[in-house]
């Protein structure tokens, strides 16, 4: 891994990523985004406020 790592340069070329953001979007692409964010955002989320909301409810509960 660590010579993995030192193969990633350092600089950011400003060139790639203007040519990059210039690529038009793929058929697909939208929705795997879409879908990438909600696996990595929302559900997450949505796990945390569960046990949360699970823990206050056990606790008033049992009180």
């Amino acid at each position: 891994m660590w010579k993995a790592w030192r193969r990633i340069p350092k600089d950011i070329d400003s060139e790639k990523e203007k040519q990059l953001r210039e690529e038009p979007l793929e058929k697909g692409d939208l929705p795997a985004m879409l879908l990438a964010s909600v696996i990595t955002v929302f559900l997450p989320v949505l796990l945390i406020l569960l046990l949360l909301g699970g823990a206050c409810y056990l606790l008033f509960v049992w009180l």
